[in-house]
């Protein structure tokens, strides 16, 4: 079998039939893929609808468990897979119709451990909100040197992976906790020896109210702001680990994405309103641990905004709070 595609499902009822059909409506016989379903306890419709469709298409596996998170409920499907690759769908996004097998062959052709491709971010009205695109123009890369030079997106869902990659070096996601694309990355580049880049537009996502940045739940955006500082402190003991090889590929590599989370982190705790003086105090708990890291240019222009003008001016958060 070729292709498992991996759909956690929860509180997803109005977008799970659509996700679903983005499947069986693309151009891969029902034999070269499996599409499974993990139902992560969810509390409304979303199983019922998917039973109904497994009913219909027998390429359809659904798996029940007690709710283990987005993260969880990946694993779950890591583990069952037969598939050679493996992709990650959301439940509330969907593939575009004849981009599957195009990019299956880019994969195969060039037995790749990670390839990453284009997508769409759609919002509520059906607008596109952003697209992201890139190419490696045909060439592979191992993760570190992909990474400092192309990379793509952070998150694991404009992915294809390699199962046997994933599954030999134990590449599987932390559960219940946020950012979890963004820390399992870190390690799949790491250890991958053939990434690629194309940029063939597979997937769109749907920019929902709900999701973890937009969401208004203040337990949520707590849990938000903690699972941002314990990333950062799995990042950079990760880091510590490695750092000894002198690698230069990897220095760079490291000191980006530690500055991507730290200037992330003050974002979101701007964004969520939090005072200055809260700001400030998980500021000193990060220079404490030698992981305020504000130093290294950042990728995304827009971050990197962000970390020149204030994070290497944090008085100016009192004033820039005003208009937040």
């Amino acid at each position: 079998m070729k292709l498992s595609v991996i759909i956690p499902i929860y509180n997803v009822e109005k977008y799970i039939k659509k996700c679903i059909e983005s499947l069986i409506n693309n151009d891969l016989d029902s034999t070269e893929y499996e599409i499974i379903v993990i139902d992560d306890e969810s509390p409304d419709n979303s199983l019922k609808i998917a039973e109904e469709m497994a009913q219909q298409y027998s390429n359809i596996t659904i798996i029940s468990q007690l709710n283990k998170g987005l993260g969880g409920a990946r694993n779950t499907g890591i583990s069952a897979a037969k598939g050679d690759f493996l992709l990650f769908l959301d439940s509330d996004d969907w593939y575009l119709e004849h981009s599957l097998q195009q990019l299956l062959a880019i994969a195969i052709e060039n037995q790749i451990e990670i390839l990453e491709f284009a997508a769409q971010g759609i919002s509520p009205d059906g607008k596109v909100a952003y697209h992201i695109s890139n190419t490696s123009n045909g060439k592979t890369f191992s993760g570190l040197k992909y990474y400092n030079s192309i990379r793509y997106m952070n998150s694991a869902c404009n992915k294809l992976y390699n199962r046997n990659f994933l599954v030999s070096n134990e590449l599987f996601f932390l559960e219940k906790i946020y950012i979890e694309d963004f820390e399992f990355n870190t390690r799949a580049f790491l250890k991958a020896n053939k990434v690629m880049a194309t940029d063939l537009l597979v997937a769109q996502f749907l920019q929902s109210e709900n999701s973890i940045t937009r969401n208004k739940d203040n337990s949520k955006k707590e849990k938000v702001i903690n699972d941002f500082i314990h990333i950062v402190f799995i990042t950079n003991d990760l880091y510590r680990n490695k750092k000894k090889s002198n690698d230069i590929d990897l220095e760079i590599f490291f000191q980006e994405r530690l500055s991507f989370l730290v200037a992330t982190l003050f974002f979101q705790l701007l964004k969520y309103k939090v005072s200055y003086d809260k700001m400030l105090a998980v500021k000193k708990e990060l220079e404490q641990k030698n992981i305020f890291y504000i130093q290294h240019a950042i990728y995304d222009k827009r971050k990197d905004i962000f970390r020149k003008l204030f994070m290497k001016n944090f008085f100016l958060f009192r004033f820039l709070k005003l208009f937040f």
